[in-house]
């Protein structure tokens, strides 16, 4: 038996259109709930994410400017400025480089280098070991065994009075030290040469630069050295600090004054450069360009002693094309007669020439004669 089919009627159809549409809306505002809640969780997480880097940040820029305080308080105590590391301002950067060539500048980091011109020293030059330098272009001229280990002797002394002048105060020249047993009986045991000054007697500091440098006096360089660093043994390690600051290593040095030891030794190169860092400073290119010096009233020498350099004066009529500047001499049985001068040249150049191992004082003065002769024309 067929089964009857009934038909909705028109209000029937008119419910179930109503439920659809219900539904249908119910479906829709449910979907809109659910996405505005993603959206609502979604944008708390991005808003907690943003607050917590925020915070961090935050954080780290206190960090920073807490490391920054401590960093200028430890430069403030301690006269070191401390790095920690790359600065993301690019003025920084470069403000940071120009003051570490200035700061390197200042602290004598020199050099010269040979080039295709530099040629061989030969000619009369008697020394065994030789080395001229254009100081204004830092260009090694001529050379002979310039690199090669050598006995310093007086030549000692240049770097002494660099020490003293880098470590004291223009106030400090002005005082009065009094000359030592212990100075003098230093330079006396060691076969130094002297001063003129003796034992008791109350000079100045400035005194000492010119005893020690003009009559190569052992004993102003030993009280020098006591009055910069207390005794002679602090100042040496101070010259030794002053090499590697100078980036040199072919030179080490055991004493003030130029004794000679196995563990003193220099090269014609270094000491060239020692000297080249001694015309930078006012106070030491005073003194090695001095020729004739009048030290200051004493308790013993009421008019004060006359001291000469007596390389400048032998030197000072020679024809050499230009004007010898400053000047430092030496001698040991092991170094044979050497020195180290400057020259200005009649163009304004000026010229650094160091020499060791010669037969003869005044055979010294003359392989410098002839070196700037023959080689800076």
């Amino acid at each position: 038996m067929a089964k009857s089919t009934r038909h909705m009627t028109n209000e029937e159809r008119r419910a179930y259109r109503k439920r659809r549409k219900l539904i249908r809306r119910i479906q829709v505002y449910s979907e809109l709930g659910a996405i505005s809640l993603a959206i609502v969780i979604i944008g708390g997480l991005i808003v907690s994410h943003i607050k917590g880097t925020d915070d961090t940040m935050r954080v780290a820029a206190e960090e920073s400017v807490t490391e920054s305080a401590s960093d200028a308080s430890e430069e403030k105590s301690t006269g070191l400025k401390v790095s920690t590391g790359a600065s993301e301002n690019p003025n920084q950067e470069a403000e940071a480089e120009t003051e570490s060539e200035e700061t390197s500048s200042s602290s004598g980091v020199y050099s010269a280098s040979e080039t295709g011109s530099t040629i061989s020293i030969g000619g009369d030059v008697v020394s065994e070991y030789a080395i001229l330098i254009n100081n204004d272009t830092k260009e090694i001229v001529g050379t002979r065994n310039s690199y090669e280990k050598i006995v310093p002797a007086s030549m000692t002394k240049v770097m002494t009075v660099l020490v003293a002048a880098n470590n004291l105060t223009e106030e400090q020249l002005n005082e009065t030290v009094t000359m030592s047993h212990e100075a003098i009986d230093y330079s006396y045991a060691g076969g130094g040469s002297t001063s003129g000054f003796v034992e008791d007697e109350e000079v100045t500091v400035k005194d000492l630069f010119y005893g020690t440098i003009l009559p190569s006096g052992g004993d102003a360089a030993a009280q020098l050295a006591m009055y910069v660093a207390g005794d002679v043994d602090s100042f040496v390690t101070m010259m030794n600090e002053e090499v590697s600051a100078l980036g040199l290593t072919g030179t080490h040095f055991t004493n003030p004054v130029g004794f000679h030891s196995d563990d003193h030794y220099s090269t014609p190169y270094d000491m060239s450069i020692i000297m080249m860092a001694a015309l930078d400073n006012e106070l030491c290119k005073e003194v090695l360009t001095t020729k004739v010096y009048n030290s200051t009233a004493t308790n013993v020498n009421p008019e004060g002693i006359t001291i000469s350099n007596w390389f400048l004066r032998r030197i000072e009529d020679k024809d050499i094309g230009g004007t010898i500047e400053g000047a430092k001499t030496g001698y040991v049985d092991e170094s044979g007669n050497c020195a180290v001068s400057s020259m200005i040249a009649d163009d304004g150049t000026e010229y650094i020439c160091c020499t060791a191992k010669s037969s003869s004082s005044w055979r010294c003065i003359y392989d410098h004669v002839d070196i700037y002769k023959a080689y800076t024309q």
